[in-house]
């Protein structure tokens, strides 16, 4: 049996969990063991369900926790600045913590979601290495790297300079065979796109399948939907309260009267209509699209796969930098809608739009859901599982 180090450092939500947790099943079928380095280290003992543990060992991995970038990232190696890719003297601690866990682990290889520093880690300490994710967290290592944001012009030349630099300062301190961009670092692990081709920006890509989200969350309790008149749309909505975008979200379904479930980790400030019943905790997933007339989404990697696969159209609510990026890949392929501002007023006409038997985006939706009918998410774990230990040389 050989000890693998699975790893995440960037990135908030369950989705990032939910990508690795059927790699770490596939590879323990094989008789394979995995520690997780996690970024937040309390959540996944909460996603094993009735399920034995998916992890062996849970610690917690080495971060970058001082200054973050606060102005547009137009490139992947800008991403990664938050994860302490902007300072060498900082990197280099990371580094050194990631190589004192290797010691004290023990892994034949590690594999990463969003992991930058440990994949440099890995290369400094000469271990194989794999990457998993979405098209935003596992790019293609391309040169030069693409743009993550092509609808704003930015300074493409300079875009992963400050990155390329202090992954060379680190290779220089620690004596380790010299990586001289993003690129490079990216090249040195094996990429497993835990995807579909609807959210992906690229025109293609050629150095991994799409493997699809593959299910990796124990199953939830089923949605609790109010009392409502017979015919009334079902909504199911998963958004913070705390986003700018709710408040105008709960005025528009309370005028229209239509049953909610909402999931939100933390309570709404104001009064909620009977209409609307909040959910702290995640709910099964694939039941609530299944039962809704449509998904109201920040726009997650995880949940837009799930909302494909079972044909739900969304209205698109992005809150951050990756959901933009995939909200406008499923507003360019007919399968979601944003609002025209975020009014209680523009959030209303959208919903009433997609809630439209004639909706285009409700055709577009059940033809995906078709596409998908036959896919196998323990199938294809069990294909990534044998793939990345053969990537890992366990093969």
């Amino acid at each position: 049996m050989a000890r693998l180090l699975a790893c995440w450092e960037l990135g908030l939500g369950n989705g990032h969990l939910s990508l690795m947790v059927p790699a770490a099943r596939a590879l323990a079928a094989m008789g394979h063991e995995s520690w997780l380095a996690a970024r937040d280290v309390v959540t996944p003992p909460t996603l094993w369900g009735d399920g034995p543990p998916a992890f062996s060992r849970v610690v917690q991995a080495p971060l970058w926790v001082r200054q973050r970038i606060a102005v547009p990232t137009f490139s992947y190696g800008q991403v990664i600045g938050d994860g302490g890719f902007m300072s060498e003297e900082g990197l280099i601690e990371i580094v050194r913590a990631w190589l004192t866990l290797f010691e004290l682990v023990r892994p034949v290889g590690i594999y990463g979601e969003h992991a930058p520093a440990s994949l440099l880690a890995a290369h400094v300490a000469r271990l194989p290495s794999a990457r998993l994710g979405s098209p935003f967290s596992c790019p293609p290592a391309t040169g030069p790297m693409p743009s993550i944001m092509p609808w704003v012009r930015g300074p493409e030349a300079a875009d992963d300079a400050v990155a390329n630099r202090v992954i060379r300062a680190v290779c220089r301190h620690f004596k380790a065979p010299m990586l001289g961009s993003v690129r490079e670092l990216l090249a040195t692990a094996t990429p497993f796109v835990t995807s579909w081709p609807e959210v992906d920006p690229s025109a293609g890509r050629r150095d991994s399948d799409y493997y699809g989200p593959m299910d990796g969350l124990a199953l939830a309790a089923p949605p609790d939907w109010p009392s409502a008149p017979a015919g009334a749309p079902r909504i199911f909505v998963y958004l913070p309260f705390e986003r700018v975008q709710a408040a105008p979200l709960v005025e528009a379904l309370a005028v229209r009267g239509w049953p909610t479930v909402w999931v939100s980790g933390r309570p709404f400030a104001g009064r909620l209509p009977e209409s609307i019943r909040h959910e702290v905790e995640p709910v099964d997933i694939a039941r609530a699209l299944t039962e809704a007339r449509l998904f109201v989404t920040r726009v997650g990697h995880a949940s837009s796969l799930d909302a494909l696969r079972h044909g739900a159209p969304m209205l698109l609510l992005p809150d951050m930098l990756e959901a933009e990026t995939h909200a406008r890949q499923l507003e360019a392929r007919g399968l979601g809608r944003r609002p025209a501002a975020w009014t209680a007023d523009a959030i209303g006409d959208a919903l009433d739009a997609l809630a439209d038997d004639d909706a285009p985006e409700r055709a577009a939706a059940a033809t995906v859901r078709a596409r998908y009918a036959a896919y196998d998410a323990p199938a294809v774990a069990a294909t990534l599982g044998r793939r990345m230990a053969r990537a890992l040389r366990l093969l």
